[in-house]
């Protein structure tokens, strides 16, 4: 058997090294460029991946909504196939909406300011609640929604500011949830572009509006359609984080909120909620103000009701309003009665906002107390 000589190995060595890296540059490098468009125009076109607004901070009047130059008509999707697929579309002053808004009225109008549940991303932007709503009121009034996501009970008084200083509604409808209340403390969440409260002992005030910066790099990842489809399709952060955080000591969730840690804060909730329906009662005059709650669905599911571990947020905020002379819609009486009836589910299986169920039953009930209470 020939042996090899190592002397002539070692000789050619250099030489093999440049035919290596060659082979790597030929092959590897456009295999892996095919290899990403072609996930590319999987993720665009036959699984479309998630799209979404950008924000833009309004420094004039203080106001993070969406940004009307960017992207302004778009798909938003869930799940790993795309099964559940929605049309938005920012109109000219930054929010998604069906229509345009305008600054000169032209017959009553009614403000509903909200977070992602007025946004309204995960279902067609004409079958949103103020979609919905816009139906029955039509043509005799008209139906505004500014909504973003992210924003708590303490942004929704920032937001009433603008609506009124730009649109002048007759009559403002702020949609809450469960996890406003304890995000309006800066203690507990301070997100830039958005107004929190500073619990300071003897008094509350507001504090300074951090104005909102773009990332620029996760904006430019987000003309990725993988990218999108990884952070929100699979929700890859919230596995990984989920694989980390491990399975012990694991808060109980209810309602989209950590009962434990919101429970505990009571005290500060209780506070922060009279402050901004109070600043809400001297800023808006003898408007009418609307309050409506969405329910504790899991509760209701369950049958568990009576024995709900948040419910007391519904009558904190509905005692509030009494107080304060605002009307109260406690969606728990609607959703309650139409999961009996029906046994429909008020939000889709990929993702915990209402469905076109939620805001559809959130509509007719928001017009029943508008006629009810001769508003409309």
């Amino acid at each position: 058997m020939l042996k090899k000589n190592p002397k002539v190995s070692r000789s050619l060595a250099p030489f093999t090294r440049p035919i290596m890296i060659r082979n790597i540059l030929v092959l590897t490098i456009p295999s892996c460029v095919v290899a990403i468009l072609f996930l590319e125009l999987t993720a665009t076109f036959f699984v479309p991946a998630a799209q979404f607004p950008s924000y833009y901070y309004d420094p004039a009047d203080h106001i993070l909504r969406f940004s009307t130059t960017d992207l302004r008509d778009g798909i938003f999707t869930m799940g790993t196939m795309a099964q559940q697929r929605a049309r938005w579309h920012i109109n000219n002053m930054g929010w998604n909406s069906a229509i345009d808004f305008e600054e000169i009225k032209r017959k009553p109008r009614i403000a509903i300011i909200g977070d992602s549940y007025v946004e309204a991303l995960q279902v067609n932007v004409e079958t949103s609640l103020a979609g919905r709503l816009r139906e029955l009121v039509s043509p005799q009034m008209e139906v505004y929604a500014f909504g973003i996501s992210g924003a708590a009970l303490s942004q929704y008084l920032q937001m009433a500011r603008y609506a009124r200083k730009h649109f002048d509604p007759d009559i403002l409808v702020i949609n809450v949830v469960h996890n406003d209340f304890d995000e309006s403390l800066c203690s507990i969440k301070r997100q830039s572009g958005m107004l929190c409260l500073a619990d300071e002992g003897q008094e509350v005030r507001e504090a300074a509006i951090e104005p909102y910066q773009p990332n620029q790099v996760f904006r430019t990842a987000r003309w990725s359609s993988v990218v999108r489809y990884a952070v929100t399709n699979l929700k890859i952060i919230s596995r990984v984080q989920g694989l980390f955080s491990g399975r012990r000591n694991k808060p109980t969730y209810n309602a989209n909120i950590d009962v434990e840690q919101v429970n505990a804060r009571k005290a500060h909730i209780q506070k922060a909620t009279e402050y901004v329906l109070g600043a809400l009662q001297r800023e808006n005059g003898e408007k009418p103000v609307i309050f409506m709650m969405d329910a504790p669905r899991r509760d209701i599911y369950a049958g568990t009701l009576e024995d709900s571990d948040v419910f007391w947020l519904n009558r904190l905020l509905k005692t509030t309003c009494e107080t304060v002379g605002f009307h109260f819609i406690d969606l728990t009486h609607e959703f309650s009665r139409e999961f009996a009836a029906n046994r429909v589910h008020f939000e889709s299986e990929f993702d915990w906002h209402w469905n076109e169920t939620g805001h559809f039953a959130a509509a007719h009930e928001l017009h029943r107390a508008l006629v009810a209470l001769r508003l409309i």
